[in-house]
């Protein structure tokens, strides 16, 4: 077996990558399914008041970024571990399509 391959199965940094991988991945499940049911409330809520329910918006929007950031994490596109390692996804600015037109 090559040496270098031999010292990635030894590092300790990568064995917990791994588990925190896997840790990750069960709580994106989670934050998946928190997501489809806010979409169904929305839905309902829709109907019943003929517009989305704000506060269930601001969370929905927290709960997409941070789902994004699991999967930036899972995907090794980023190696900064999300929340609680790190902060809770911020609200992302509007983008206003007027500006510069």
């Amino acid at each position: 077996m090559d040496k270098k391959v031999f010292d990635n199965l030894k590092s300790e940094s990568r064995w917990l990558r791994l588990l925190f991988m896997v840790l990750f991945y069960m709580l994106a499940y989670i934050v998946g399914f928190l997501i489809l049911l806010i979409a169904i409330i929305q839905v309902v809520h829709g109907f019943i008041k003929s517009e989305p329910n704000s506060r269930l918006l601001d969370l929905s929007a927290g709960l997409n970024q941070y789902f994004y950031q699991i999967i930036q994490f899972v995907t090794y596109n980023d190696d900064t571990k999300p929340y609680p390692f790190s902060d809770w996804p911020g609200e992302k600015e509007p983008v206003n399509d007027q500006e510069g037109v």
